[in-house]
């Protein structure tokens, strides 16, 4: 069972993927995307399955403020980021200095492994990938569509999580019970989850961006469409 359930959310992003050693082209906006590899997402969840409430919200919690604290890092100039990832856009001048990307890359992967071992007790193994987008209405373009998509993967998302709290418990479960819409349904159903009362950060994530000397500012909610486009602009 992989991770984030929402593969259709980065379809965006996918084309506009570098190698850290890469150097942008003038002009060009850089986002590196961190998140816990799908097999360590799943062992977390598992592992802390039969000691917590259903869909686990402080685990979802605890990864949401991972990823909203490397908005600290003086490369990052925006910060999104939901319970199983974080998107970061550095500033402009991170990226135009030799060797900029991967020094970004190192330090807030650094960073964000740090947070989650602090948050969560526990190493978890992450991946960092880099997005040149070639200016910051691209970027933000994706962003949105990314967020659009995630919102409509909440169903698929959240019986994921849910199978792979079964698994901990010692249910039966397999990714193919929750294929369909009715079938992702009826497993949240009879658990007794109501979507409609998650909290707003899981259905569409939260939003940073630095604040003051060294601080950070936490947006939410975080809203939607244009208005998220031009909050990624007055962040800049």
């Amino acid at each position: 069972m992989g991770f984030p359930s929402c593969a259709v959310a980065l379809e965006r992003f996918d084309p506009f993927e570098v190698f850290t050693q890469h150097q942008p082209m003038g002009g060009a906006r850089v986002a590196l995307r961190l998140s816990p590899t799908p097999g360590a997402m799943s062992s977390l969840i598992e592992s802390r399955a039969a000691e917590v409430p259903d869909l686990d919200p402080d685990l979802a919690q605890r990864m949401v403020r991972a990823g909203l604290g490397v908005v600290l890092d003086p490369s990052a100039s925006f910060v999104y980021a939901t319970a199983e990832e974080a998107f970061v856009l550095l500033r402009e001048g991170v990226t135009a200095r030799a060797g900029g990307v991967m020094r970004a890359h190192d330090e807030l992967l650094s960073r964000y492994v740090a947070r989650l071992a602090r948050l969560l007790g526990q190493e978890v193994p992450v991946r960092g990938a880099f997005y040149e987008f070639p200016d910051l209405t691209v970027f933000s373009r994706a962003l949105v569509f990314f967020q659009e998509a995630f919102e409509e993967g909440t169903l698929a998302r959240c019986a994921t999580w849910l199978g792979a709290q079964m698994r901990g418990r010692g249910q039966s479960f397999h990714p193919s019970m929750i294929e369909t819409l009715e079938e992702q349904t009826s497993v949240l159903e009879s658990a007794g989850i109501d979507l409609d009362a998650l909290p707003g950060w899981w259905w569409r994530g939260v939003a940073a961006r630095p604040a003051g000397e060294g601080g950070g500012e936490i947006l939410e909610p975080v809203p939607a469409g244009d208005a998220l486009s031009e909050l990624v602009y007055a962040a800049q």
